[in-house]
């Protein structure tokens, strides 16, 4: 067996790295949320964001495993985010274990001492080939988040009665919707509350710094969204004094109505209370479904504590399909 590094995502041998890794992924979650070829090498592109490394292991000339880390630039000095897949024919040789270890060797070379993984798996017990590995090699579950999803037929007049129910509680809020691209004059404001989700939202044992967001980030964020031709559906509360109060976001590829993903929703501490995480949601899933009427998946993940937005996904018709286990391990 043989580990070789890519020259980035416009390497030659990119498409193998991508069809080992995809190989992993559905046996591990049939019929689970994946990415798409195009979409993975753009997200996995080196920009001002992120520092990015990939690795592929061959065995007799094939493409047998694949593995990435990204290393955040702008927060996170320390953390290095982990993917490793391994095709299922080829487990139980070590190419799990090769790989990850020359991901962390090199990564500590580049000063990174905290390693995160997602593992991915079915409904029912939070147990998989991928959990047991990641276990094997000293990291530790730090959190769980459960999957959900809702498929059509999406019942309209039954958000229409919630939406109403709701609008009593949100009188002084106005709430904005757009596509890909959040107007100039809202970009500051969108930056400062992305940023805070990525505290604010439950991170269980999760050792993780406040991320750092401004307009440029969210723009370049943007750009590369339109380079893996996947569209952006926002949705924001602006409250009383002209501040972003709540926002959420759902994410699809253009052309391709197979899934869609619910990403991120956040409301300021401040305006919590006002029903704004449903009502945006329900904007949002209206102006999608206007859009684009033949969307057959929406993915949304929550942490398994966060009691109020599982009520919110749960009244909107998602029903669990999944789980995520967050691992970390510190070197």
């Amino acid at each position: 067996m043989k580990i070789r590094q890519l020259d980035g995502t416009g390497d030659a041998a990119y498409p193998a790295w991508f069809a080992a890794r995809d190989a992993g992924y559905a046996h591990d979650f049939p019929g689970g949320p994946r990415w798409l070829e195009h979409e993975l090498q753009v997200y996995y592109e080196r920009s001002d964001a992120f520092d990015v490394a990939l690795w592929l292991a061959e065995d007799d000339g094939a493409v047998v495993g694949a593995a990435a880390v990204a290393m955040p630039l702008k927060d996170n000095p320390t953390l290095g985010e982990v993917d490793i897949a391994v095709r299922p024919e080829a487990r139980r040789r070590g190419v799990g274990t090769a790989l990850l270890r020359t991901v962390e060797d090199e990564a500590v070379l580049r000063g990174r001492t905290r390693f995160m993984v997602d593992v991915e798996g079915p409904l029912g017990p939070h147990d998989s080939a991928g959990t047991r590995f990641a276990e094997k090699h000293g990291y530790t579950r730090r959190i769980v988040e459960v999957l959900r999803v809702q498929r059509p037929p999406f019942d309209l007049d039954g958000l229409a009665r919630l939406e109403r129910e709701a609008d009593a509680h949100a009188a002084d809020y106005r709430v904005l919707t757009w596509r890909d691209r959040v107007p100039d004059e809202y970009v500051a404001e969108y930056a400062r509350m992305t940023a805070r989700l990525s505290t604010d939202a439950p991170l269980g044992q999760l050792d993780y710094e406040q991320e750092t967001w401004d307009a440029g980030r969210i723009r370049l964020r943007e750009d590369r969204l339109a380079r893996m031709r996947r569209h952006v559906w926002c949705a924001v509360a602006v409250a009383p004094d002209g501040t972003i109060a709540g926002q959420t976001a759902i994410v699809l590829a253009a052309g391709d109505d197979s899934t869609g993903l619910q990403e991120e929703t956040i409301v300021d501490p401040r305006h919590r209370g006002h029903r704004l995480g449903l009502l945006l949601k329900i904007a949002n899933l209206r102006t999608l479904l206007r859009d684009r009427p033949g969307v057959r998946t929406i993915w949304t993940w929550n942490a398994d504590t966060n009691t109020y937005m599982i009520a919110v996904n749960e009244k909107l018709g998602y029903v669990p399909a999944g789980w995520l286990v967050g691992y970390q391990r510190d070197v």
